[in-house]
């Protein structure tokens, strides 16, 4: 989570917003529950009102995607994840209360739990369904499934961990028989199926209603295409640089699609978009087999990468990208090429580009007016150089970086940092800086996927203030019993 006022703050409402259960439960007044059966009762609401937040940060709420950047939500997805399972898991077993006898049935109240076989089920199911869908999420990097089948797993498991947890809440929770706190689960359960139903549903007939088309198709450089796209009613194609799109091929049918970084920059009049993609998989492969005139589907715009950097009081600003993560970078430098401010144009920029081959690097003169800067300088850097190859070699490590950028005479601890490709990379970059002193309020970077187990300045900041975060709300559940 990328350490800014307005990513705090957004963590300390997403927090509040997880702890209103609690919050209409003291407004009850109900008669007070030994001390262990309170905590696990607001233990099991706060986990429930988790799940059912998920399903809002997952990236695909455009709003949230641009105003905090796709790095910070998936984070909270994913971290907060963890959290409810946690807090499930310790909830059940926390209880010291009977259950009401079956000659005296009735819901919860202050001398018996609201537990029955049916709710017991529906709750044990739930919690064990939970663990499934999280296990599979953490180590999908490393499975050899397809993306598209999890996917369409994570979402059918998503919804049924909801409405399990629903049933489980409303017969045996003790708060959710009193009508306000019912309404709410109500309100709370429906927002998340319909978050559910914008994305799989409504978001794909919009797509097919708005189709676009393709205006070319062809290799930029070795296993690395550029793709062009236009609407096909000519609309103007509203994004900025540095943002991404959803892609989908053949049809506007939910789950086969796949983020691209768009590589153009809008104008405010062009109905085009233009992407680097590299093929390596199936998805990939097919959009080299497409030809002019093909329809696509486009989900944008998304994120809000390097937003900050046309404004940056910095004079200094290095970019730094892993092969096709150049794409997002092209954007940005098209964006700043096309600004009358002289200010943004008199910016000492260093572009370093680091590729496997030579031949996949991307001919960035043929796609920005390079001559527009005053003072920028590309730099390629190769790991697997051919015998022609004259120019730098290696990865980009701390060695590296650092004799780069002193010969480049860049201010290391006052540059502006922008890091895109691989997540690898991305984490060895910022390792790299780390180590050189460049604190993490001067860098951007964008990944769609995590591994927490990485050591790295990134994921200690995000596992600090999950833990912080989690702690807090623990604290709480203990805080507000019988208040």
């Amino acid at each position: 989570m990328k350490p800014t006022l307005l990513s705090f703050t957004s963590l300390f409402v997403y927090l509040g917003l997880i702890l209103a259960p609690i919050g209409i439960s003291i407004q009850l007044g109900l008669p007070h529950r030994p001390w262990m059966d309170q905590v696990s009762s607001n233990l099991g609401m706060l986990a429930f009102n988790i799940i059912l937040l998920e399903f809002w940060s997952t990236g695909r709420i455009k709003i949230i995607s641009k105003l905090l950047g796709i790095d910070w939500v998936l984070q909270v997805h994913q971290l907060f994840a963890r959290t409810a399972v946690l807090l499930l898991v310790a909830h059940p077993f926390m209880y010291s209360l009977p259950g009401r006898p079956h000659y005296s049935p009735g819901p919860a109240n202050e001398t018996y739990l609201g537990l029955s076989s049916n709710s017991f089920i529906s709750g044990l199911v739930g919690l064990i369904v939970l663990g499934i869908m999280v296990g599979l999420a953490i180590t999908r990097n490393k499975s050899q499934g397809k993306y598209e089948t999890w996917r369409a797993a994570h979402a059918i498991m998503a919804v049924a961990v909801a409405l399990l947890g629903f049933h489980h809440t409303v017969h045996a929770g003790r708060y959710a028989q009193e009508p306000i706190m019912h309404l709410y689960w109500q309100v709370a359960l429906g927002l998340a199926l319909l978050s559910v139903a914008w994305v799989y549903l409504v978001k794909p007939f919009t797509q097919s209603m708005n189709a676009y088309q393709v205006v070319s198709i062809k290799e930029a450089s070795h296993r690395i295409w550029e793709l062009v796209i236009q609407n096909s009613h000519n609309k103007t194609a509203s994004y900025k640089a540095g943002q991404f799109a959803w892609l989908k091929m053949g049809n506007s049918a939910p789950l086969y699609e796949n983020p691209f970084s768009i590589a153009s920059c809008s104008d405010g009049q062009s109905s085009q978009m233009t992407f680097l993609i590299k093929d390596v998989g199936d998805f990939t492969h097919q959009v080299t087999e497409l030809k002019a005139g093909d329809k696509i589907y486009v989900d944008a715009p998304y994120g809000n990468f390097g937003h900050k950097v046309v404004s940056s009081n910095s004079d200094e600003i290095v970019l730094i990208a892993g092969g096709v993560g150049i794409a997002p970078i092209v954007s940005l430098l098209r964006k700043m090429a096309q600004s009358d401010q002289a200010t943004i144009l008199q910016k000492k920029i260093v572009l370093i580009y680091g590729n496997r081959i030579t031949e996949q690097i991307v001919d960035i003169a043929q796609m920005v007016n390079l001559s527009a800067f005053k003072h920028l300088e590309l730099i390629n850097v190769i790991t697997e150089p051919d015998t022609t190859w004259h120019g730098l070699t290696g990865v980009l490590d701390k060695t590296s970086l650092e004799k780069i950028l002193k010969s480049s005479g860049i201010q290391m601890n006052a540059a502006q940092y922008l890091v895109c490709g691989p997540a690898v990379m991305i984490d060895s970059v910022e390792n790299a800086l780390a180590d050189l002193g460049v604190g993490l309020g001067h860098i951007d970077s964008e990944k769609f996927q995590y591994d927490f187990g990485q050591k790295n300045a990134r994921n200690r900041l995000s596992l600090a203030n999950w833990l912080m975060a989690t702690s807090a709300l623990i604290a709480s559940a203990i805080y507000w019993v019988n208040r």
